[in-house]
């Protein structure tokens, strides 16, 4: 009964990953087209205009990281978790529940977003928000079981639980309530910092070691230091963004502002021991990864040195660094994290799994784009800024579109079984 009941909950929640990483993509290419409206619009609040350019960064940043990242990330937690933790706490009525709320969140914010009518807009964002946040806020109950479970049998399952238990859900309130209080000043700077380098830093963190670490089995660090290098780097990024609504109070200087941004960053570079993942990645003895995490966990880097580059044009929407972290680290770390679940549901061979190269270097030159506007490169005149905006929205598109052939390929027209257990199990339930 007992090996039964195992099987089971092995089985329970597997392939809802995927119903999740559509949303995800579907939701991507809406995004886009609402972001290249607010190019082209002569609205009061589109990028032509000087007005309320915090308060539309602050929904499109909402709507990756509470919308469609949140999918991929939600998708991988329900397929996951029930593996590493042997306990059925999810189940189909979230999973559903989660996707539906999910979409219409999205769905009303971007409607808001095409009815060029401002005040339509931040009410449909603030009803969008709270239905991003509902979705979320379901899924902490049965993640905390999946925690309390894991600490009661002295399961080791790295303790990821507490992420979308309780770190996930307090982040989209404190999110949520910047927005509703965005009249006070510094507000919405805390939450988009709050919003990007808390919520968005520490989950790409988390996925970047739960990679090395447990599916590779590299000992990038320690278990028993994983939660201490996690905790220093929400201390410093709960730090930035005390230090950005102070920054926007005219409490502290633009140097403090930058300095406690890169502060995070490069802490996130460092404590993932990138002398060590490089000497497994690159020579004669590399090993197989995935190469998108590889190169998240290097864009920590970039991003940090892009916060304290000198003279280094923030740009007229927002914090380029912002901007570069969520396209480059956040993106990469989340996708890359799905494929190779779904890879790992097809049992495929970790030696012969495509690099996916074309998706690195096409999210490079949406990086790319980033530099020349903060190094004021005006290679098209005054048309520069929006030539650059198109580089970066085509890569994403491009990147979201490469993807999507990458899982439809696989779902319907390889000759690869899809199994309800992934392979290597035995490294996510050791």
């Amino acid at each position: 009964m007992g090996e039964n009941r195992g099987k089971e909950i092995l089985t329970k929640m597997s392939g809802n990953y995927i119903s999740h990483f559509m949303s995800s993509g579907l939701m991507v290419l809406l995004f886009l087209l609402a972001v290249s409206w607010l190019s082209y619009s002569t609205s009061d609040y589109s990028f032509r205009q000087d007005n309320y350019q915090l308060e539309i960064a602050y929904i499109l940043t909402s709507l990756i990281s509470l919308g469609w990242m949140m999918s991929m990330i939600v998708g991988i937690s329900f397929d996951l978790f029930p593996l590493t933790h042997n306990l059925d706490s999810y189940n189909q009525t979230h999973s559903t529940h989660y996707l539906f709320i999910n979409i219409i969140g999205q769905v009303l914010i971007i409607a808001g977003i095409f009815s060029n009518n401002l005040q339509l807009l931040f009410e449909m964002s603030t009803i969008g928000m709270v239905l991003l946040c509902w979705g979320i806020i379901s899924i902490a109950w049965p993640s905390w079981k999946l925690h309390r479970n894991s600490v009661n049998n002295n399961i080791n399952c790295g303790n990821v639980a507490l992420i979308p238990s309780v770190l996930i859900p307090a982040s989209c309130l404190v999110i949520l309530s910047c927005w509703i209080f965005r009249q006070t000043t510094g507000m919405l700077e805390f939450g988009l910092a709050f919003n990007v380098i808390v919520m968005m830093g520490t989950i790409s963190l988390t996925l970047i070691l739960a990679h090395f670490n447990r599916r590779l089995s590299w000992d990038v660090v320690k278990f028993s230091y994983f939660r201490p290098v996690v905790a220093i780097y929400l201390g410093l990024a709960i730090l930035h963004s005390f230090a950005s609504m102070w920054y926007a109070r005219g409490d502290v200087s633009q140097t403090i502002f930058e300095y406690t941004l890169a502060a995070p960053l490069l802490w996130g570079f460092i404590s993932t021991r990138p002398l060590k993942t490089i000497k497994n990645a690159i020579g004669s003895i590399q090993k197989p990864h995935s190469r998108l995490i590889g190169t998240a966990q290097w864009f920590f880097l970039v991003t940090g040195i892009m916060a304290i580059i000198p003279d280094f044009f923030p740009g007229i929407f927002t914090n380029i660094t912002y901007v570069g972290f969520m396209f480059s680290c956040a993106v990469l770390s989340t996708w890359g994290s799905g494929i190779y679940l779904h890879q790992d549901h097809l049992h495929k061979s970790i030696h012969n799994r495509p690099g996916l190269w074309s998706i690195i270097i096409i999210n490079a030159i949406g990086i790319m784009s980033l530099f020349l506007i903060g190094f004021k490169v005006t290679i098209f005149g005054d048309s520069s800024d929006l030539v650059y905006f198109f580089m970066r929205s085509l890569s994403l598109g491009a990147m979201i579109i490469c993807i999507f052939i990458l899982l439809i390929r696989d779902l319907f027209f390889s000759m690869d079984t899809w199994h309800r257990v992934p392979m290597s199990l035995d490294r996510y339930i050791s």
